[in-house]
């Protein structure tokens, strides 16, 4: 099966290759591997550019790729100076092909390299230095050093264990209006931080019923719009009329009459030729110009009757108008003249929510005209490299609300008060690192908490449920077992609630976590009930939970609808 996997992605790959050289264009590990193989092919040339820059200075080393760290050595082939700057401890990219290794190899490969080590912390507090430390110093694959700041040793950690997920989001949301009411913090001081994007549901869902503002980064971002993406195909069309991603997108954005069917054909005729869809439509194009008078049916040069023919040499006669434009006028006038060109606003205006639609278009706009001081033949190209580049991240502004966002996008953020939700076996770390039996794969989960704690300057918060709807009961993170206890702290809502927090946190089996049999029959379905944080409820049902029972519980107000487990839940019946 292993074969049959390995040889189905080999085709893929090859398929993908023979795409991209067809559409004359390269993706972004081809922009590596060719350089490295011209420097390697042509040995004048790499002695051209390596004799060129003197110095070669790399920041985020932590994140190069092996194709990176080849390039960065051919280019300090000759002058040998060559200065990099990363934070083994912060490597968490791996799935996007990081290789720790460079930055742990430097040194072997560079053997007359100083090495300095940038161990004063600006940012955070002594208190979360020494319990980032605590965590990132059980990995391996890493370089020892003891972080110290001249800021003050700071509060300590607050560590807040919540019945569920939805406990856990309402402790959060809560906590975040204390501080905001108490100690005079913004909302956009906040940043709430969780491993996987599912965790944000919660978040999101306790924030609006306490009309908290928030940002969600992650979510659908303005660059992947539908409409920005349409006008976006349209521009790298006219950059590069082989692109046949972008042609098959908009050929019939707005709708020009041509079908699904027409361009299946025409995607398959075009493959059929070994050429780019839009070198097809010049071929039409040359037909229907040497026979003006042919009826109409198939073409013996095209597969397209007249009438459909027609339709597609008009797409192609306003792609060739528009590169033209693009010659001459600005950037923000190109833009302008498509949508004019194609009753794009009418087209999006139609739509439900077409004047938000419209209002993204307008932001596109307000981007485009930053190019407009370029030269005409350079401010496209640039715009779309610039555009290719963006990152969640990259749209994160200034205004007054709450930052929802996952611990790989956090990186280089920093923020007054940091929660990290989800400290839990599963979760952080991941499952899949769990199971994968990769100790490489732990230490680099072990590196995202690290990542994420060393976010907070003055305030961590970190959070975990006791169960979750699509895990079960989770035991604490492993991660919290190594903070010593004299860095942290209980929130003080945990104290007054069902659920205590040990001093000291120890890793344990779900097996180990059992709690004792309690009978059927303390609950009932009907039963009045009250708790000491929800108030009073009805019981809706009482049911088995391995060694527990649950018993699901409609409260009045804002609480609504809990599940809870009864070893934990101090539940009192009244009105009996």
């Amino acid at each position: 099966m292993a074969d049959y996997f390995q040889e189905v992605t080999s085709r893929v790959y090859l398929r993908y290759q023979d795409l991209l050289e067809e559409s004359n264009a390269l993706d972004f590990d081809d922009i590596l591997l060719k350089v490295v193989e011209l420097y390697q092919e042509r040995e004048e040339v790499l002695e051209k550019y390596a004799e060129r820059w003197g110095y070669v200075h790399i920041d985020e080393f932590q994140d190069t790729n092996i194709a990176q760290y080849i390039l960065a050595k051919q280019w300090a082939s000759v002058h040998h100076n060559i200065c990099v700057v990363g934070d083994p401890d912060q490597s968490i990219y791996a799935w996007r092909a990081a290789d720790i290794r460079n930055i742990l190899n430097f040194e072997n490969d560079f053997a007359d390299a100083k090495v300095v080590i940038l161990d004063q912390n600006y940012r955070s507090t002594q208190t979360i230095l020494d319990t980032a430390h605590s965590v990132i110093s059980l990995n391996k694959q890493r370089k020892e050093k003891n972080l110290w700041t001249e800021n003050a040793a700071g509060l300590p950690v607050v560590v807040h264990e919540a019945y569920d997920h939805e406990d856990e989001a309402t402790f959060v949301t809560e906590e975040i209006q204390r501080l905001v009411r108490e100690n005079d913090v913004a909302y956009r001081d906040v940043a709430v931080m969780y491993r996987t994007n599912a965790q944000s549901r919660p978040m999101e869902e306790a924030l609006v019923r306490r009309s908290v503002p928030y940002r969600l980064i992650g979510g659908t971002r303005f660059y992947e719009r539908r409409e920005v993406k349409d006008l976006l195909a349209y521009l790298r069309l006219i950059q590069n009329p082989f692109d046949a991603v972008a042609m098959m997108r908009v050929i019939n954005k707005p709708s020009r009459g041509i079908g699904d069917r027409t361009l299946a054909e025409l995607a398959r005729w075009s493959r059929e030729k070994e050429i780019p869809p839009y070198a097809a439509l010049q071929i039409v194009a040359e037909t229907e110009r040497d026979s003006p008078e042919a009826v109409d049916g198939p073409a013996s040069a095209h597969p397209f009757r007249k009438r459909t023919a027609g339709a597609l040499l008009l797409f192609l006669g306003l792609v060739n108008e528009l590169i033209e434009i693009s010659k001459t006028e600005s950037l923000s006038a190109l833009l302008d003249t498509l949508i004019d060109r194609t009753d794009y606003k009418p087209y999006i205006m139609a739509d439900e929510d077409g004047e938000d639609r419209w209002e993204n278009v307008q932001e596109l706009r307000a981007v485009v005209l930053q190019y407009d001081e370029l030269k005409s033949e350079h401010a496209l190209a640039s715009f779309l490299e610039d555009v290719a580049l963006i990152t969640d991240v990259d749209e994160l502004d200034a205004s007054d609300s709450v930052t929802l966002i996952t611990l790989h996008a956090a990186k280089g953020l920093e923020f007054p008060i940091v929660f990290i939700a989800g400290l839990e076996e599963g979760i952080l770390p991941h499952m899949r690192s769990l199971e994968s039996g990769n100790p490489e794969q732990l230490e680099e989960e072990r590196r995202l908490c690290y990542v994420g704690m060393t976010r907070a300057k003055q305030q961590l918060y970190l959070v975990r449920a006791f169960r979750r709807a699509f895990g079960g009961h989770n035991p604490p993170s492993r991660f919290l077992a190594d903070i010593p206890p004299d860095l942290v702290t209980q929130s003080k809502r945990a104290a007054q609630a069902e659920m205590v927090t040990p001093r000291r946190y120890r890793h344990v089996s779900r097996d180990d976590d059992e709690r004792p049999a309690i009978p059927a029959d303390s609950f009932a379905a009907g039963d009045r009930v009250r708790h000491p944080k929800f108030g009073e409820g009805i019981v809706v049902s009482s049911e088995p939970s391995g060694t527990d029972y649950q018993v699901v519980v409609a409260f009045q107000g804002e609480a609504g609808i809990k599940k809870l487990l009864l070893s934990f839940a101090p539940l009192e019946k009244i009105g009996a």
